[in-house]
């Protein structure tokens, strides 16, 4: 319960009144450190993963499950800390809910990504998709969903200038479909075998992935972000900062997957997909920092004309 006190904002528990931007400092810091452990869980176990393919040595499949489970934990406890628990909820909702809806299409009818089959290297299956393949749209929609709003939630997400959060949204799914561009041609190789392409000889490939599969990344990847930002469009989107975790993660993504490639000889993949990955972390960072200086000169404004109204 909420209370006021000489102008002051207080939260009312079983132990008393708490100053309320003490209570919600407090738990920032605990979703801090929280998000930052788990991140170093993540780094720690892909550097044992990264090491078996320079090196050589075999890795079980517990290995990379428990390198998948730690990525996801990651992604959720960084999505609660940065937008709250509902919001989190939202997001996870619309990005596995969507993307299990496409998935089943791409698998029955080749829309909108290319004709391709699971096999049943990655575990139980509903309607011929693994159930962990949703999870999969919501750790890398989300992550680079961070890294271009961080500084969005200030104001309200749908009052913004209509070009300004389609180019955000544009930004973010570029940074989805970069990560794809490494990691499909992976995947789906006869080394790894996760899923198969059924491409005809006239489908344009990269490295045996069919081109339409990117343009259907971008369009989905798109598409969850809108439907978030639609659904949440009376709220504010981020309500605490934490995007430079969202870009260590990115990076180790990318460092996993050039090794990965690497070990496999994609050479042309490894140029294409880190050229792209790169671009997006570099223009993410750009826009984010663009933004904190914004808001910072209209923070300084809005103080200057408090302390000093009688300039206006």
């Amino acid at each position: 319960m909420n209370d006021k006190l000489q102008g002051k904002e207080f939260l009312t528990g079983r132990f008393g009144k708490v100053p309320l931007r003490d209570s919600l400092n407090r738990e920032s810091k605990l979703g801090r450190r929280v998000a930052h452990l788990l991140l170093a869980i993540y780094a720690i176990t892909l550097g044992y993963v990264i090491l078996g393919l320079i090196v050589n040595y075999y890795i079980t499949a517990d290995i990379f499950f428990a390198l998948s489970i730690v990525l996801l934990f990651f992604s959720l406890g960084q999505a609660v800390h940065e937008m709250g628990a509902r919001n989190a909820i939202v997001f996870l909702a619309i990005t596995t809910f969507v993307g299990f809806l496409f998935e089943v299409l791409g698998t029955s009818t080749g829309v909108p990504f290319g004709k391709y089959y699971y096999t049943n290297f990655l575990g139980a299956k509903v309607l011929n998709v693994p159930i962990v393949v949703p999870f999969v749209w919501f750790v890398i929609v989300y992550l680079t969903f961070s890294m271009c709003f961080s500084y969005f939630g200030e104001r309200k997400a749908m009052s913004e200038s209509g070009t300004r959060v389609l180019g955000l949204v544009g930004l973010a799914a570029f940074g989805a479909v970069a990560w794809d561009l490494m990691v499909d041609p992976m995947f789906s190789s006869p080394s790894y075998g996760y899923w198969v392409w059924e491409n005809t000889s006239s489908t344009l490939t990269l490295s045996g992935v069919p081109l339409s599969n990117f343009i259907g990344w971008f369009c989905l990847a798109f598409l969850m972000i809108i439907a978030f930002l639609f659904v949440t469009r009376k709220k504010k989107v981020i309500l605490r900062r934490n995007v430079i975790d969202s870009r260590i993660a990115y990076a180790l993504l990318l460092i996993d997957a050039t090794v990965a490639n690497g070990s496999l000889e994609h050479y042309f993949v490894i140029a294409f997909g880190v050229a792209a990955m790169l671009t997006f972390l570099v223009a993410s960072y750009l826009v984010s920092n663009s933004e904190k200086e914004k808001i910072a000169k209209q923070s300084s404004a809005r103080q200057t004309t408090r302390e000093h109204p009688e300039a206006n």
